[in-house]
């Protein structure tokens, strides 16, 4: 885990994500939020049996390319192995685990044209990679474009609620337990 920061209301508490930063909890009061998405890719892992969920705010696919930060969820390729491990030892179980993932615009699309450096395309590649390789599947997915997003997980009822940027429409996914 690492240095989130949590604002308290009445009845909720907001773990808000930085780059490079997860949560997992079980806090029926929590909800993990990722603010302002836009090449960065937000997993949302949820397990509706024992109300277990993790959000991770990833940064970079692949840490190969850059400095590796152990305990860090910067990069896509270290951050989906611990968060299901963290999972797990929290008392989820993999297999029911329902996968959200939010992000990876092409927000300098008018510099780059949308070729290989783009970096957001290549994070939701690398995310469904790892998920892939998990054996997860992604219930339900809001990625690409040119546009901000931010992305609320809701852990009490597993709901996850997805904005964009300049929009003011809500995206909401139900869970069934």
């Amino acid at each position: 885990m690492t240095t989130t920061a949590t604002i308290r209301s009445a009845n909720e508490q907001a773990v808000i994500l930085s780059l490079g930063e997860w949560h997992v909890t079980d806090d029926p009061d929590a909800v993990l939020v990722c603010l302002g998405l836009g090449s960065c890719v937000a997993i949302s892992l949820y397990d509706p049996i024992v109300k277990v969920a993790a959000m991770a705010h990833m940064v970079l696919p692949d840490s190969t390319a850059g400095r590796a930060s152990p305990g860090s969820a910067k990069f896509v390729d270290q951050a989906m192995p611990m968060l299901i491990e963290e999972l797990r030892a929290a008392g989820a179980n993999k297999n029911r685990l329902v996968a959200t993932m939010t992000g990876g615009a092409c927000m300098l699309a008018s510099t780059f044209k949308g070729g290989p450096e783009q970096v957001g395309p290549r994070n939701v590649v690398a995310t469904k990679e790892a998920l892939a390789e998990a054996g997860i599947a992604i219930k339900e997915e809001e990625t690409g474009g040119n546009h901000g997003r931010t992305v609320r997980l809701y852990v009490g009822t597993g709901e996850v609620h997805i904005s964009t940027a300049g929009s003011s429409a809500v995206r909401e996914f139900a869970r069934a337990a």
